[in-house]
């Protein structure tokens, strides 16, 4: 985490759009865990601290200190149709890509990685 925050702690959200700071958190913060976010259950902790993350960045939080978010997390986190900016839930992300892996279990017939999963932890 201590990474993340210092590559984006380079940018400074003055010089910086509300929308090129989407487009970083979109294309950084949110594309970094989905191969673990596939596989594995998000701890809550990391969860929140990923999004706390991607929250500060986006209102603007920084060296010039805190600053008002306008809209609240859920609504920025709802699809564009709804009138909202796009972003993943990271959680409700995880539990899809998790539900994904459990149905191509159930409905694929052959595959190498159904016959390893089988072997490894059974029928």
């Amino acid at each position: 985490m201590e990474s993340v925050r210092k590559r984006l702690g380079r940018w400074k959200n003055k010089f910086i759009s509300m929308t090129g700071r989407l487009c970083l958190i979109k294309s950084m913060l949110s594309s970094l865990p989905l191969f673990y976010l596939s596989l594995y259950k998000i701890v809550v902790m990391v969860a929140k601290e990923v999004e706390r993350l991607q929250r500060n960045f986006l209102c603007g939080w920084g060296s010039e200190g805190r600053k008002v978010a306008w809209v609240s997390w859920k609504k920025v986190c709802e699809t564009k149709e709804m009138e909202g900016l796009g972003m993943l839930e990271l959680r409700m992300f995880n539990v899809a890509l998790i539900g994904k892996w459990i149905w191509r279990l159930s409905n694929d017939e052959r595959g190498l990685w159904k016959e390893v999963m089988e072997s490894k932890y059974g029928g």
